[in-house]
Protein backbone atom coordinates (compact mmCIF):
# COMPACT_ATOMS: atom_id res chain seq x y z
CA UNK A 1 0.00 0.00 0.00
CA UNK A 2 1.05 3.64 -0.76
CA UNK A 3 0.82 7.28 0.04
CA UNK A 4 2.83 10.05 -0.89
CA UNK A 5 5.51 7.85 -1.54
CA UNK A 6 4.36 6.31 -4.69
CA UNK A 7 2.38 9.60 -5.73
CA UNK A 8 -1.08 8.14 -5.37
CA UNK A 9 -1.65 9.46 -1.67
CA UNK A 10 -3.14 12.98 -1.03
CA UNK A 11 -3.35 14.84 2.61
CA UNK A 12 -6.17 16.10 4.45
CA UNK A 13 -4.87 19.58 4.11
CA UNK A 14 -7.44 21.60 2.23
CA UNK A 15 -9.76 18.89 1.70
CA UNK A 16 -11.86 18.67 4.53
CA UNK A 17 -14.93 20.75 3.91
CA UNK A 18 -15.36 19.84 0.08
CA UNK A 19 -15.27 15.83 1.21
CA UNK A 20 -18.10 16.64 4.17
CA UNK A 21 -20.21 18.01 1.06
CA UNK A 22 -19.62 15.46 -0.99
CA UNK A 23 -19.92 12.64 1.23
CA UNK A 24 -23.24 14.26 3.30
CA UNK A 25 -25.01 13.20 0.05
CA UNK A 26 -24.92 9.60 1.48
CA UNK A 27 -28.30 9.52 3.97
CA UNK A 28 -27.51 5.94 5.12
CA UNK A 29 -23.45 6.04 5.26
CA UNK A 30 -21.77 3.78 3.20
CA UNK A 31 -22.48 0.19 2.78
CA UNK A 32 -20.71 -1.97 5.40
CA UNK A 33 -18.29 -5.06 4.04
CA UNK A 34 -17.26 -7.16 6.75
CA UNK A 35 -15.31 -10.49 6.23
CA UNK A 36 -17.87 -12.64 6.49
CA UNK A 37 -20.60 -11.12 4.09
CA UNK A 38 -20.45 -11.07 0.50
CA UNK A 39 -19.46 -8.16 -1.54
CA UNK A 40 -20.40 -5.02 -1.19
CA UNK A 41 -21.44 -2.09 -3.12
CA UNK A 42 -22.85 1.01 -2.52
CA UNK A 43 -26.61 1.91 -3.48
CA UNK A 44 -28.66 5.34 -4.67
CA UNK A 45 -27.14 8.62 -3.37
CA UNK A 46 -23.87 7.01 -2.44
CA UNK A 47 -23.50 5.78 -5.68
CA UNK A 48 -23.78 9.39 -6.63
CA UNK A 49 -22.10 10.79 -3.69
CA UNK A 50 -18.90 7.79 -4.19
CA UNK A 51 -18.31 9.07 -7.98
CA UNK A 52 -17.89 12.72 -6.93
CA UNK A 53 -15.69 11.90 -4.62
CA UNK A 54 -13.32 9.63 -6.48
CA UNK A 55 -13.57 12.63 -8.97
CA UNK A 56 -12.54 14.77 -6.49
CA UNK A 57 -9.55 12.49 -5.27
CA UNK A 58 -8.13 12.57 -8.83
CA UNK A 59 -8.44 16.25 -9.36
CA UNK A 60 -6.62 17.20 -6.28
CA UNK A 61 -4.32 14.37 -5.83
CA UNK A 62 -0.49 14.56 -6.78
CA UNK A 63 0.52 13.64 -10.20
CA UNK A 64 0.38 9.76 -11.10
CA UNK A 65 3.52 8.55 -12.71
CA UNK A 66 3.30 6.41 -16.29
CA UNK A 67 5.17 4.15 -18.01
CA UNK A 68 7.21 3.78 -21.02
CA UNK A 69 6.69 3.14 -24.92
CA UNK A 70 8.68 1.98 -27.64
CA UNK A 71 9.21 4.07 -30.91
CA UNK A 72 7.14 1.87 -33.00
CA UNK A 73 3.15 1.26 -33.40
CA UNK A 74 2.38 -0.69 -30.64
CA UNK A 75 -0.82 -3.09 -31.33
CA UNK A 76 -4.48 -2.76 -31.08
CA UNK A 77 -5.76 -4.35 -27.74
CA UNK A 78 -7.87 -7.39 -28.26
CA UNK A 79 -9.45 -9.50 -25.77
CA UNK A 80 -7.21 -12.89 -25.78
CA UNK A 81 -3.75 -13.09 -24.69
CA UNK A 82 -0.78 -13.14 -27.49
CA UNK A 83 0.97 -15.75 -27.55
CA UNK A 84 5.13 -15.73 -28.64
CA UNK A 85 8.18 -13.88 -27.08
CA UNK A 86 8.02 -11.11 -27.78
CA UNK A 87 7.72 -7.97 -25.12
CA UNK A 88 4.87 -6.51 -22.73
CA UNK A 89 4.59 -3.43 -25.28
CA UNK A 90 3.72 -5.90 -27.80
CA UNK A 91 0.75 -7.38 -26.36
CA UNK A 92 -2.51 -6.29 -24.78
CA UNK A 93 -3.24 -5.13 -21.89
CA UNK A 94 -6.26 -6.61 -20.43
CA UNK A 95 -8.20 -4.80 -17.88
CA UNK A 96 -11.42 -5.71 -15.44
CA UNK A 97 -13.93 -3.15 -13.60
CA UNK A 98 -15.21 -5.80 -11.55
CA UNK A 99 -14.35 -9.59 -9.77
CA UNK A 100 -15.67 -11.98 -12.19
CA UNK A 101 -15.51 -15.89 -13.72
CA UNK A 102 -12.01 -16.99 -15.15
CA UNK A 103 -10.24 -13.57 -13.58
CA UNK A 104 -8.19 -15.51 -10.68
CA UNK A 105 -4.84 -14.15 -10.21
CA UNK A 106 -5.78 -10.78 -11.88
CA UNK A 107 -4.21 -7.96 -9.56
CA UNK A 108 -6.87 -5.04 -8.69
CA UNK A 109 -6.05 -1.66 -7.44
CA UNK A 110 -8.26 -0.28 -4.61
CA UNK A 111 -8.50 3.17 -3.60
CA UNK A 112 -8.49 3.64 0.51
CA UNK A 113 -9.15 6.00 3.02
CA UNK A 114 -7.73 5.29 6.35
CA UNK A 115 -9.28 6.37 10.05
CA UNK A 116 -6.88 9.45 9.73
CA UNK A 117 -8.38 10.58 6.35
CA UNK A 118 -5.39 9.24 4.75
CA UNK A 119 -5.64 7.94 0.91
CA UNK A 120 -3.59 5.25 -0.18
CA UNK A 121 -3.36 2.55 -2.95
CA UNK A 122 -4.18 -1.07 -1.85
CA UNK A 123 -3.65 -3.72 -4.16
CA UNK A 124 -4.82 -7.58 -4.48
CA UNK A 125 -5.14 -10.80 -6.06
CA UNK A 126 -8.05 -12.23 -7.09
CA UNK A 127 -9.16 -15.66 -6.17
CA UNK A 128 -11.21 -18.35 -8.51
CA UNK A 129 -14.15 -18.18 -6.56
CA UNK A 130 -13.72 -14.10 -6.59
CA UNK A 131 -12.84 -13.10 -3.33
CA UNK A 132 -9.49 -10.98 -3.10
CA UNK A 133 -6.85 -11.65 -1.12
CA UNK A 134 -4.38 -9.09 0.35
CA UNK A 135 -2.22 -7.79 3.09
CA UNK A 136 -4.86 -5.38 4.36
CA UNK A 137 -3.93 -2.99 7.41
CA UNK A 138 -4.78 -4.37 10.81
CA UNK A 139 -5.86 -7.69 9.21
CA UNK A 140 -2.71 -8.83 7.61
CA UNK A 141 -2.73 -11.42 5.15
CA UNK A 142 -6.52 -12.16 4.60
CA UNK A 143 -8.78 -13.89 1.90
CA UNK A 144 -11.85 -11.47 1.95
CA UNK A 145 -15.24 -10.84 0.31
CA UNK A 146 -14.21 -8.82 -2.86
CA UNK A 147 -15.19 -5.44 -2.07
CA UNK A 148 -16.56 -2.76 -4.74
CA UNK A 149 -17.17 -0.28 -2.25
CA UNK A 150 -18.12 -0.21 1.16
CA UNK A 151 -16.08 -0.30 4.33
CA UNK A 152 -13.77 -2.96 6.06
CA UNK A 153 -13.32 -3.25 9.56
CA UNK A 154 -10.07 -4.04 11.03
CA UNK A 155 -8.69 -3.56 14.12
CA UNK A 156 -11.28 -1.81 15.86
CA UNK A 157 -11.22 1.14 13.05
CA UNK A 158 -13.34 1.58 9.85
CA UNK A 159 -11.67 1.51 6.25
CA UNK A 160 -13.26 3.15 3.13
CA UNK A 161 -12.50 1.38 -0.20
CA UNK A 162 -12.97 1.86 -3.75
CA UNK A 163 -12.30 -0.32 -6.40
CA UNK A 164 -10.70 1.12 -9.08
CA UNK A 165 -9.67 -1.52 -11.71
CA UNK A 166 -8.09 -5.18 -12.22
CA UNK A 167 -5.52 -5.89 -14.55
CA UNK A 168 -4.41 -9.73 -15.77
CA UNK A 169 -0.78 -9.89 -14.82
CA UNK A 170 0.44 -12.11 -17.60
CA UNK A 171 -0.38 -11.81 -21.05
CA UNK A 172 0.57 -15.50 -22.52
CA UNK A 173 -2.00 -17.95 -21.31
CA UNK A 174 0.81 -20.78 -19.95
CA UNK A 175 2.17 -18.05 -17.59
CA UNK A 176 -1.48 -17.54 -16.47
CA UNK A 177 -2.22 -20.97 -15.97
CA UNK A 178 0.78 -21.57 -13.83
CA UNK A 179 -0.09 -18.74 -11.74
CA UNK A 180 -3.82 -19.86 -11.78
CA UNK A 181 -2.52 -23.66 -10.77
CA UNK A 182 -0.03 -22.52 -7.81
CA UNK A 183 -2.92 -19.42 -6.58
CA UNK A 184 -4.01 -21.18 -3.40
CA UNK A 185 -0.66 -23.00 -2.31
CA UNK A 186 1.25 -19.52 -2.72
CA UNK A 187 -1.42 -17.86 -0.54
CA UNK A 188 -3.01 -20.20 1.92
CA UNK A 189 0.49 -20.17 3.90
CA UNK A 190 0.39 -16.87 4.91
CA UNK A 191 -3.30 -16.47 5.57
CA UNK A 192 -3.38 -19.29 7.77
CA UNK A 193 -0.12 -17.91 9.99
CA UNK A 194 -1.71 -14.82 9.79
CA UNK A 195 1.00 -12.96 9.11
CA UNK A 196 0.76 -9.61 9.83
CA UNK A 197 0.76 -6.25 7.29
CA UNK A 198 3.40 -3.62 7.57
CA UNK A 199 4.41 -0.98 5.54
CA UNK A 200 8.05 -1.66 5.77
CA UNK A 201 8.58 -4.25 4.06
CA UNK A 202 12.31 -6.19 3.41
CA UNK A 203 14.16 -9.05 2.47
CA UNK A 204 14.47 -10.00 6.63
CA UNK A 205 10.55 -8.90 6.85
CA UNK A 206 8.35 -10.92 9.17
CA UNK A 207 5.51 -9.08 7.80
CA UNK A 208 3.98 -8.04 4.07
CA UNK A 209 2.98 -4.89 2.85
CA UNK A 210 -0.31 -5.20 0.32
CA UNK A 211 2.73 -4.71 -2.69
CA UNK A 212 4.71 -6.83 -1.39
CA UNK A 213 2.00 -9.62 -0.78
CA UNK A 214 0.89 -9.35 -4.75
CA UNK A 215 4.84 -9.41 -5.83
CA UNK A 216 5.23 -12.97 -3.68
CA UNK A 217 2.24 -14.44 -5.53
CA UNK A 218 3.27 -13.01 -8.60
CA UNK A 219 7.27 -13.66 -8.57
CA UNK A 220 7.87 -16.48 -6.04
CA UNK A 221 11.23 -16.74 -4.65
CA UNK A 222 13.42 -19.73 -5.27
CA UNK A 223 14.81 -20.28 -2.08
CA UNK A 224 13.35 -17.85 0.32
CA UNK A 225 9.41 -15.88 0.43
CA UNK A 226 11.36 -13.13 -1.03
CA UNK A 227 9.57 -12.23 -4.74
CA UNK A 228 12.64 -12.21 -7.66
CA UNK A 229 11.42 -10.13 -10.07
CA UNK A 230 12.23 -10.13 -13.59
CA UNK A 231 14.94 -7.90 -15.41
CA UNK A 232 12.13 -5.81 -17.43
CA UNK A 233 10.75 -4.82 -13.65
CA UNK A 234 13.26 -2.47 -13.32
CA UNK A 235 11.75 0.73 -12.14
CA UNK A 236 11.46 1.99 -8.56
CA UNK A 237 10.01 5.23 -7.51
CA UNK A 238 12.21 5.73 -4.82
CA UNK A 239 15.76 4.56 -4.49
CA UNK A 240 15.15 2.23 -1.83
CA UNK A 241 11.53 0.48 -2.68
CA UNK A 242 9.10 -0.31 -5.30
CA UNK A 243 5.56 1.64 -5.19
CA UNK A 244 2.05 0.55 -6.33
CA UNK A 245 2.48 2.61 -9.13
CA UNK A 246 5.95 0.60 -10.59
CA UNK A 247 3.76 -2.45 -10.70
CA UNK A 248 1.37 -0.68 -13.21
CA UNK A 249 3.83 0.52 -15.31
CA UNK A 250 4.97 -3.17 -15.24
CA UNK A 251 2.14 -4.53 -16.03
CA UNK A 252 0.78 -2.33 -19.31
CA UNK A 253 4.38 -2.71 -20.79
CA UNK A 254 5.20 0.48 -20.15
CA UNK A 255 8.76 -0.14 -19.01
CA UNK A 256 9.64 -2.00 -22.13
CA UNK A 257 8.99 1.58 -24.36
CA UNK A 258 12.19 4.09 -24.59
CA UNK A 259 10.19 7.13 -25.37
CA UNK A 260 7.31 9.14 -23.71
CA UNK A 261 5.74 9.45 -27.41
CA UNK A 262 5.72 5.67 -27.41
CA UNK A 263 4.20 5.26 -24.37
CA UNK A 264 1.64 7.55 -25.17
CA UNK A 265 0.80 6.05 -28.55
CA UNK A 266 0.19 2.56 -26.43
CA UNK A 267 -2.01 3.62 -23.95
CA UNK A 268 -4.00 4.98 -27.14
CA UNK A 269 -3.97 2.00 -28.58
CA UNK A 270 -5.51 -0.02 -26.09
CA UNK A 271 -8.67 -0.37 -24.67
CA UNK A 272 -9.12 0.51 -21.12
CA UNK A 273 -11.10 1.85 -18.01
CA UNK A 274 -11.24 5.44 -18.62
CA UNK A 275 -9.34 5.58 -14.90
CA UNK A 276 -6.80 3.10 -15.87
CA UNK A 277 -6.06 5.02 -19.22
CA UNK A 278 -6.41 8.49 -16.66
CA UNK A 279 -3.53 7.13 -14.46
CA UNK A 280 -1.66 5.85 -16.75
CA UNK A 281 -1.34 8.72 -18.85
CA UNK A 282 -0.36 10.52 -15.56
CA UNK A 283 2.16 8.43 -14.96
CA UNK A 284 3.96 8.92 -17.95
CA UNK A 285 4.13 12.75 -18.33
CA UNK A 286 5.83 12.14 -14.31
CA UNK A 287 8.18 9.86 -15.84
CA UNK A 288 11.35 11.49 -17.59
CA UNK A 289 10.87 12.12 -21.59
CA UNK A 290 13.45 9.26 -22.67
CA UNK A 291 13.35 7.47 -19.19
CA UNK A 292 14.43 3.75 -19.52
CA UNK A 293 16.10 1.02 -17.69
CA UNK A 294 19.61 2.25 -19.49
CA UNK A 295 19.33 5.94 -17.51
CA UNK A 296 18.40 4.11 -14.72
CA UNK A 297 20.81 2.57 -14.16
CA UNK A 298 23.11 5.61 -14.85
CA UNK A 299 21.09 7.91 -12.54
CA UNK A 300 20.04 9.89 -15.39
CA UNK A 301 19.30 13.69 -14.59
CA UNK A 302 15.62 14.57 -13.64
CA UNK A 303 15.37 17.51 -15.91
CA UNK A 304 15.01 15.24 -18.48
CA UNK A 305 11.15 15.25 -17.66
CA UNK A 306 8.88 17.80 -18.98
CA UNK A 307 6.48 18.53 -17.27
CA UNK A 308 2.56 18.15 -18.03
CA UNK A 309 0.52 21.48 -18.63
CA UNK A 310 -1.05 22.22 -15.33
CA UNK A 311 0.59 19.19 -12.98
CA UNK A 312 3.41 19.65 -10.31
CA UNK A 313 6.55 17.44 -11.10
CA UNK A 314 6.97 14.17 -9.36
CA UNK A 315 10.01 12.06 -8.26
CA UNK A 316 11.69 10.04 -10.77
CA UNK A 317 13.82 6.45 -9.75
CA UNK A 318 17.05 6.46 -9.43
CA UNK A 319 19.70 3.61 -9.61
CA UNK A 320 17.42 0.55 -8.66
CA UNK A 321 19.35 -1.49 -6.57
CA UNK A 322 18.37 -5.13 -5.55
CA UNK A 323 16.14 -6.63 -2.94
CA UNK A 324 14.57 -3.23 -2.15
CA UNK A 325 12.19 -2.91 0.21
CA UNK A 326 8.51 -3.72 -0.88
Amino acid sequence: MDSKRSGYGIGTAGIGTVLALILSLVHSGIAQASLPQGRSTVAGSAVRAETEFIRFVRATSRVRPAVAAAPKSPPANTLAASPGTGTRADKPVIAATAAGTDQAGYVHYFLLRLPDDTLEIQVGIEMPDQRIAWSFPDLGVVISPFVESGIVPAGGKDYEVWHLYGIRPFPDDAAMATLRGELANRIQPWAKAATPYCENDGPRSSCMSCLGFVLRVLFPGKYSDYPVLPRDFWRAGTASRYTTRDLLLYLTGMLDLQTREARLQRIASLTLPENLREDLEELVYSMGAFETAATADAAAPRNLSQKRPGVRPAKIGVRPIQRRKL
